[in-house]
């Protein structure tokens, strides 16, 4: 049976610590490699830069003897970033906690297709973490910058439907320890937060993305924080979070497989579709083809027999998009420290956002 190696094998403090050994205990744990074989070289090298907010990743080149026939000649390697304020918001909300949870404990169980994964740990006062992981490298990668085309749009909600009606009307209460539902004291209390700790900074560098409407909507968002909370956790699912298309493959059989799990959570399942439409698809592609997307979504889901109203479908969706602003926002809290191509990544994920607001008339929707 396939193994994960955890702490037995040490934590790295930095990316110079994985090195031979500690990845020969880790491939050897994981079945990877034999009993008699080794890692003899590694070479590592960063890259995704400016793509993920919340960690650094490594791709690290492998050399071997003895028994390793059929060992991986690249591993991924996830880490903590860096980047003072988006590991405030990792720590805070345990976003590193539920992805190694997810990996150990729920991505065994999912029909969804996610990564082979070698080791995952985490320090005892659960911050410093590290995920060595399959390179997916010779898959498709769906296209955050340029946005997803019609094709790719059908073939994301429709592994996001498997994914939600999977644990659709399930006891969820154990999970809900580290997956935590929108209705927590901690989201209440966290999020506003959260949102102004880049809203002024959104402001000054993307305002030339803005409406005046939107611009209000977020001189307030924090006070609207209970109104969403209490309007997007019922029909309770497990949910993404980050259902985007940087996060989404596609293999060479056309499967669709999902990466990136730290913000994990339960709540209303049409929140990951508002969020991926709203901000990883085009404007002028989601006007056309969200109709048709949103329907593939609503009939992958009742071809798993999960019964869902269309009507609060396509109101909660309208809510998700508003609510989801706080992703680009956030973002925005360390435009300081952020690469160029992560400052990109903000801007265009927030203009996308904000015409998505606009088009589906979603602040109609939030009380003054």
């Amino acid at each position: 049976m396939v193994q994960i190696a955890g702490l037995e094998v040490g934590l790295p403090a930095s990316i110079e610590q994985v090195d031979a050994p500690w990845l020969t205990a880790v491939l050897r744990t994981s079945g990877a490699v034999g009993s008699n074989g080794s890692v003899k070289t590694v070479s590592a090298e960063s890259f995704a830069v400016g793509v993920g907010f919340l960690s650094d990743l490594y791709r690290v080149s492998v050399t071997y003897e003895g028994q390793c026939a059929g060992a991986p000649e690249t591993v991924i390697v996830k880490m903590a970033t860096n980047i003072e304020g988006q590991r405030g918001i990792a720590d805070a909300l345990s976003f590193y906690q539920r992805e190694l949870r997810f990996y150990r404990e729920v991505a065994p169980e999912i029909e969804l297709a996610t990564p082979k994964v070698h080791a995952a740990l985490m320090s005892q006062d659960n911050t410093d973490f590290v995920l060595v992981m399959g390179d997916l490298s010779s898959c498709r990668s769906m296209n955050q910058e340029a946005g997803v085309n019609v094709s790719d749009a059908h073939l994301a909600v429709s592994g996001l439907a498997k994914l939600h009606a999977q644990y659709w009307g399930k006891d969820l209460t154990e999970l809900q320890t580290t997956f935590l539902p929108f209705d927590n004291p901690i989201y209440r209390a966290a999020l506003p937060h959260v949102f102004d700790g880049g809203w002024a900074r959104a402001k000054a560098e993307a305002g030339d993305l803005m409406t005046d409407e939107v611009i209000e909507f977020g001189d307030r968002f924090g006070a609207t924080v209970p109104f969403f909370v209490d309007s997007i956790d019922g029909d309770s699912t497990l949910i993404h979070g980050d259902w985007r298309a940087d996060n989404l493959l596609v293999g060479d059989d056309g499967e669709l497989i999902a990466l990136d799990f730290q913000i994990v959570g339960t709540g209303t399942a049409t929140y990951d579709l508002g969020y991926f439409m709203s901000q990883s698809v085009e404007p002028e592609v989601r006007r056309e083809a969200a109709a048709d997307v949103v329907e593939t979504y609503f009939n992958a889901l009742s071809a798993a027999g999960i019964n869902y109203d269309r009507e609060t479908l396509e109101h909660v969706y309208r809510l998700a998009i508003a609510w989801c602003l706080i992703y680009p926002v956030a973002s925005f809290a360390s435009w300081d420290e952020l690469p160029d191509q992560a400052r990109a990544m903000a801007r265009s994920m927030l203009r996308r956002s904000v015409t998505a607001i606009i088009d589906n008339d979603c602040l109609e929707l939030i009380p003054k």
